[in-house]
């Protein structure tokens, strides 16, 4: 870490302990201890997701504006801001720009979408591990068929070769219309082939 992240930590820390600090001397709020290291906008989007988790914020609904809550919890706009971006991106609120912010969901259906897409995401992990074993199994079988594809190519040709020899030796001629791969062996493997 730099010296200038971790100047700006102890800045936020020391800002949300004073102003935590300041709520419960002076404005009377009743703090539970965890909260007083906690920032400031940390504790606005715990209070704000209970108040959803509990109903007093409906789905549908718009959230106090950005002045109300700054005023009711005695936090900066930016602090507003922060926690309602927070709570946006974990997918309980939306904005309609113009409008205001609304509830989308509620904290438990939210945590179960979330629980359903990484089941999907591990799924699909599972699934591509699958793909990319076929794909290599697959591979590797066609490689060795090809092999073995060309092997039996070679000794069909070398078979075909000596039966020209046999038919030639007969005094017969070869049937020249059923002699395809006869021209893939070499002069070299014909002459072996035919003993030559």
């Amino acid at each position: 870490m730099s010296d200038m992240t971790v100047l700006v930590a102890l800045r936020e820390l020391v800002c949300s302990t004073r102003c935590s600090l300041y709520n419960l001397v002076h404005k009377g709020g009743l703090l539970v201890a965890e909260e007083l290291g906690q920032p400031e906008y940390r504790r606005l989007m715990q209070d704000l997701r209970q108040q959803i988790a509990e109903g007093r914020l409906t789905v549908g609904e718009p959230i106090p504006s950005t002045a109300s809550l700054g005023q009711q919890y005695g936090v900066s706009s930016t602090v507003v801001r922060r926690a309602v971006s927070e709570l946006r991106t974990e997918g309980l609120l939306y904005g309609h720009p113009g409008k205001g912010v609304f509830v989308k969901a509620k904290p438990d259906k939210v945590a179960k979408e979330h629980e359903v897409l990484e089941r999907l995401a591990a799924g699909l992990d599972d699934v591509q591990t699958k793909v990319d074993g076929l794909q290599t199994a697959d591979a590797t079988a066609l490689e060795a068929f090809r092999k073995e594809l060309g092997e039996l190519r070679r000794v069909v040709a070398v078979l075909q070769t000596q039966l020209i020899d046999l038919y030639g030796r007969m005094g017969q001629p070869y049937p020249r219309d059923s002699a395809p791969l006869r021209d893939s062996l070499s002069e070299t493997e014909r002459r072996r082939a035919a003993g030559t």
